[in-house]
């Protein structure tokens, strides 16, 4: 008996998510669309995550709940992209929610665009202060050759490419798209595990360059909740976990040659400049609330980081990223830097 494949299997990431994983799951059970599948994959959660979803699937054939050891987002998403069987890929995180019609609009572009390997969306993005529409592209981008990829290799590296003002995300999550499965098997496309920041962002990387059509559809059918910026991050930040992500980023740079192009160029020397920036703001907002404790600090990780800054092509730094450049490999305007961190304590 040959199992049926369904059009679009939804993968949910979860870890310690009991107060929104009941509404994320709710959106999904509420779809317009019904030939989906949907794979929940608890990594390991230590609250009652697993229970919710329980109650929350309440018998739907449609949904599978897979408990692991934690193993990181990148494993989960992983185990469900081993699980799935559906046409289309879907990603959704498990403190968001989707609007009814969000998996058959993004369907509807797959049956308009019958060659496209991506389709991308548009979001609403809120918080307890409210809501505000978020687009990536102007409608109707459509990629369908390498150059026209360009506008997105630079928005994975600078968010602000194309977007309005206020935007607080950008092209490289991978929530609000539909991946064709067979592009991602043919291509053994998986997210890095060995990648503590930013496996989503160099997994469209990869996506990006093997797909042959992309298409961008203006329509915010996902709710993403913001996340504010916590102790918990600042002290991730502080340990330098995105340096794997950027050594990860130069070896697609050269690897695609996107590294001859000058555009291209400056935007990956400016946002390898500004992660370094926000690891000496952490490091600063974790010191003590001394102006020597906090210039003391940043000029130890600034002496650390500079063997990996001499990496960096200053020569293509826009004037804000060669004043941070400075900052971060002179020794008096580290001290600088310092004062002014101290000021805002890290803010």
């Amino acid at each position: 008996m040959t199992m049926h494949t369904p059009l679009i299997s939804v993968i949910v990431p979860v870890y310690n998510q009991e107060a929104y994983v009941a509404a994320c799951i709710g959106s999904l059970r509420a779809q317009t669309m019904d030939d989906v599948e949907v794979i929940v994959v608890d990594d390991g959660s230590t609250d009652d995550s697993v229970r919710v979803m329980r109650n929350a699937i309440a018998g739907d054939t449609r949904f599978a709940i897979v408990e692991q050891a934690n193993q990181g987002v990148a494993v989960a998403r992983n185990t469900g992209l081993g699980m799935a069987r559906g046409t289309w890929i879907c990603f959704i995180d498990p403190d968001d929610c989707v609007d009814p019609e969000y998996l058959a609009t993004l369907y509807g572009e797959t049956r308009a665009h019958p060659h496209a390997d991506v389709i991308m969306s548009a979001c609403v993005a809120f918080d307890s202060a409210g809501e505000r529409r978020q687009r990536f592209f102007p409608s109707g981008f459509v990629v369908t050759d390498e150059a026209g990829k360009k506008p997105l290799y630079r928005q994975l590296m600078d968010g602000a490419y194309m977007q309005d003002a206020g935007f607080v995300t950008a092209i490289g999550v991978p929530w609000g798209k539909l991946y064709r499965r067979a592009l991602l098997t043919e291509h053994d496309l998986r997210f890095d595990p060995a990648l503590p920041r930013m496996q989503d962002n160099l997994f469209n990387m990869e996506v990006f360059r093997a797909a042959h059509e992309l298409v961008y559809v203006d329509y915010a059918g996902y709710h993403y909740r913001i996340g504010g910026l916590g102790v918990r991050t600042m002290a991730n930040t502080s340990k330098g976990l995105y340096h794997p992500a950027i050594d990860a980023r130069t070896r697609l740079m050269r690897d695609y040659q996107l590294d001859t192009d000058a555009e291209l160029r400056q935007a990956w020397a400016t946002e390898q400049v500004n992660l370094y920036y926000q690891e000496l703001k952490a490091v600063a907002a974790l010191a003590p609330r001394d102006w020597n404790a906090i210039r003391r600090a940043c000029r130890r990780r600034a002496q650390a980081l500079r063997p990996r800054l001499a990496a960096v092509d200053r020569q293509v730094l826009p004037k804000a990223g060669r004043l941070k450049y400075a900052m971060l490999t002179n020794r008096f305007m580290t001290t600088v830097a310092a004062t002014l961190l101290w000021k805002n304590h890290g803010e």
